[in-house]
């Protein structure tokens, strides 16, 4: 097969399993920041031991290699009977690996705030959970929003390993190509490019959003 064949047979799968890894780390972060905003106040204002739970698990989602992780949810489970599908297993995996980023990044922006604006609200009589959702929140996400981005990033980058646990998405249909075709000078080229337009057009779009929040500060 020429070059140009093995784009035109291939783009088709590639688009496809780009739009799979596109939900997947859309999903994903909505989930892990919604946990994740839990777990950062949970960290900063619960009882001492819910406080050093939350950091161990931090510490560990962080310090383990990613692939270790994710190994240990689908092959490490079947050795206890459960059996999860590919996909399954990479939604475990990529929230439990994203919650551990998210409750860093809304910690760090929680605590950038200005002691002051809670003082002043409490000053006001306002609830401590309305200062914090109206008031702390709302300025800690301006100045999150470039961790966020990255964060949202992050998560699809960590979509290109789960090929090896059979999930149907870019690198897997470069692998598969490449042991049909043995042309991985070209496949494995397009893999990286599909990856490199998705992720600056999460830049892009980050971007916008950082531009229209500090419009408003």
């Amino acid at each position: 097969m020429t070059p140009g064949q093995i784009i035109s047979d291939y783009a088709g799968v590639m688009g496809s399993g780009a739009v799979k890894d596109l939900i997947l780390t859309v999903v994903s972060v909505i989930i892990s920041v919604i946990i994740g905003v839990m777990f950062a106040a949970g960290r900063l204002y619960a009882p001492k031991p819910i406080q050093i739970v939350i950091s161990w698990y931090v510490e560990i989602i962080r310090g383990f290699p990613a692939i270790v992780q994710l190994f240990i949810i689908f092959f490490g489970l079947q050795q206890f009977g459960i059996m999860l599908s590919p996909l399954t297993a990479a939604m475990i995996w990529l929230v439990a690996y994203g919650v551990g980023y998210a409750v860093e990044i809304f910690r760090s922006g929680i605590m950038d705030v200005a002691e002051g604006q809670w003082e002043a609200a409490s000053a006001l009589g306002l609830p401590w959970f309305t200062t914090l959702r109206k008031i702390v929140f709302p300025q800690a996400l301006v100045t999150m929003l470039p961790s966020l981005t990255s964060f949202v990033v992050l998560q699809l980058k960590n979509t290109t390993l789960l090929y090896l646990v059979g999930y149907a998405d870019v690198m897997y249909q470069a692998r598969n190509g490449t042991d049909s075709t043995s042309a991985p000078g070209i496949l494995y080229p397009m893999a990286a490019a599909v990856y490199l337009i998705m992720s600056l057009g999460i830049g892009r779009i980050g971007l916008y959003m950082e531009r229209r929040a500090a419009a408003y500060r």
